[in-house]
C-alpha cells in the first residue's frame, strides 16, 4: 500500500491527529507468553499488572502536558482485549473522558499468534518474537495482514468529521503500532509498554 505526504501539513485533514497508545505491562509480558485470541482455547487472559496501572498513569499525565483534554478527544478506539481496555479506562479517567466513549475495535487487536496462543514465545527461538518467521505455517498473522487491518482504522479516522483541533485515540499492541507506523512514516517504532506516538495529520494512505 503506498503512503504518500500531503503538499501542506493538514491539508485534506478532517483533525488535529492520531495518537496511538501500546498498554501498560500486563501478565503476558511478564510471563512471556501470547495472549491474542479470546476465541482460541489455549487463551490465557492477560490484564495490567501493578507496574502496567502506574504506566497508564503516566501515560494519561503525558497525555495531558501533550493537551489533551475532554475537550479535543473526538474518538477512542480500543482493542477488545482486556489489557488495553484497562489502559485505555485509566487514561480516559485521569483526562476526565466518558467511558463510554470508547469502541472497542477487532482490527487493532494483538497480533494473532495462531497454534502458539497461551504458549511462552522464547521457546520458538525466533529471532523477532514480535515477528515470528512464517507465522503462517502455525496459523498465525502475518505483517502485511497486521499492516492492512491496521491502515484501514488510520484511513477511517483521517475521514472522521471532527473539531479541527480534535484528536482520535488508539490503544492497541507492539506489533500492529509498529507495522502502522512504518507504513504511514516509513519506519515502525518498538513503543515500550504504555508508550504513544502522535502522528499529526500529514499522511494519507
Amino acid at each position: 500500500m503506498i503512503v504518500e505526504k500531503d503538499k501542506e501539513p493538514g491539508m485534506d485533514c478532517t483533525l488535529q491527529g492520531v495518537i496511538v497508545a501500546r498498554h501498560g505491562e500486563g501478565t503476558h509480558n511478564t510471563g512471556e507468553y501470547y495472549s491474542s485470541d479470546p476465541e482460541h482455547p489455549n487463551y490465557i487472559e492477560s490484564r495490567l499488572t501493578e507496574l502496567g496501572r502506574k504506566q497508564a498513569s503516566m501515560l494519561a499525565s503525558e497525555l495531558l502536558e501533550a493537551g489533551l483534554s475532554r475537550e479535543n478527544i473526538c474518538k477512542v478506539i480500543v482493542s477488545p482485549l482486556p489489557r488495553t481496555i484497562e489502559t485505555a479506562t485509566i487514561v480516559l479517567n485521569a483526562l476526565n473522558v466518558p467511558i463510554n466513549i470508547m469502541e472497542r475495535d477487532k482490527r487493532v487487536i494483538e497480533s494473532n499468534a495462531g497454534d502458539r496462543e497461551g504458549q511462552q514465545y522464547h521457546q520458538y527461538h525466533d529471532s523477532d518474537f514480535w515477528f515470528p518467521e512464517d507465522p503462517e505455517s502455525f496459523g498465525g498473522e502475518t505483517s502485511e495482514q497486521i499492516r492492512d487491518r491496521m491502515n484501514q482504522v488510520y484511513s477511517q479516522a483521517l475521514s472522521e468529521h471532527c473539531l479541527s483541533d480534535g484528536y482520535v485515540l488508539i490503544f492497541s499492541h507492539g506489533s500492529p503500532i509498529y507495522m502502522l507506523l512504518e507504513a504511514i512514516e516509513g519506519k515502525g517504532i518498538k513503543l515500550p509498554t504504555a508508550g504513544y506516538k502522535k502522528i499529526p495529520c500529514y499522511f494519507r494512505l
